[in-house]
């Protein structure tokens, strides 16, 4: 039984964001846990109440099959939300992308929470229409990436959807040798490119022969990339290290940009030890 976490406040945002769990809810034995964050212990128990149940409502009126729980936790985000969502197989959060400073799960602390979450936590934006198309994932040739491939080939299998791979290239810039500039080639550059992504769809293809997995190689920025093919998906999964300035608190620049110019939900998917040995055997 799969078991998914929503972070929830009572906001427009945070109901899409249950909207969206709803929908995946619906695949097969499924609990949902609806998880309030509590920062300063002021919150009436009524008020509580009231939203928890109209968001219990909401869930099962799209899920009626699902288990459906509700809590509310102490603490401060994310750091509350990340403990309520340990050892679940998703967290989901909604994202006020006109108003970010609006609620306490919206603005940056979403890609806080991204950031340094370990489990796969999707961020749906507020203005998710729910419409449907492939499953988009980023492919590079490290293994975030091949966490994320993974991660999404499962959901597309899952969901009866396709599954594109996407890579996205750009020329290196020249290196000098003394005073003459060495420049690569175009061709050679490209096919090295060409080959990670053959790799990632040849493992898909090989795991999950019923999948109809499409290729992807653009020469453009990764971000730019992404999001415009993006248009034409129903999610987008990235893969992370959490590595960065510092140690769990930052995505890369392309999952950040992503992440807040994304009209799709986007998936943030953790390093597993399991998928890397896998994908390596």
């Amino acid at each position: 039984m799969d078991c998914i976490v929503v972070g929830f406040d009572g906001t427009e945002s945070s109901f899409v964001a249950l909207d969206w769990a709803a929908e995946r809810a619906t695949r097969g034995p499924c609990l949902v846990e609806i998880v309030r964050v509590d920062s300063a212990g002021l919150m009436a128990e009524d008020d509580e109440g009231s939203a928890s149940d109209a968001a219990e409502r909401r869930l099962r009126d799209v899920a009626p099959d699902a288990e459906v729980t509700s809590r509310t936790v102490p603490g401060r985000m994310p750091g509350a939300l990340l403990r309520a969502a340990d050892g679940a197989d998703l967290l989901v959060i909604g994202e006020h992308r006109e108003r970010p400073l609006r609620t306490a799960l919206t603005g940056w602390r979403p890609l806080r929470a991204v950031s340094q979450s370990t489990v796969p936590t999707v961020v749906v934006p507020d203005d998710w229409d729910g419409a449907e198309g492939p499953v988009l994932v980023g492919v590079d040739d490290d293994d975030s990436s091949a966490a994320a491939v993974e991660f999404a080939a499962a959901e597309a299998v899952a969901a009866g959807l396709g599954l594109t791979l996407l890579h996205a290239w750009q020329m290196p810039e020249p290196t000098m040798d003394g005073a003459v500039a060495l420049l690569a080639s175009p061709i050679v550059e490209k096919a090295g490119h060409r080959r990670i992504l053959d790799q990632a769809h040849a493992y898909v293809t090989d795991a999950y022969p019923s999948l109809n997995a499409q290729k992807v190689l653009l020469r453009d920025s990764p971000t730019a990339a992404l999001l415009t093919t993006a248009a034409h998906a129903s999610l987008l999964v990235l893969g992370t290290h959490h590595r960065g300035v510092l140690a769990g608190a930052f995505l890369g620049s392309v999952g950040q940009d992503a992440l807040v110019g994304s009209q799709i939900p986007v998936c943030v998917v953790p390093v597993s030890r399991v998928v890397i040995d896998a994908l390596s055997a």
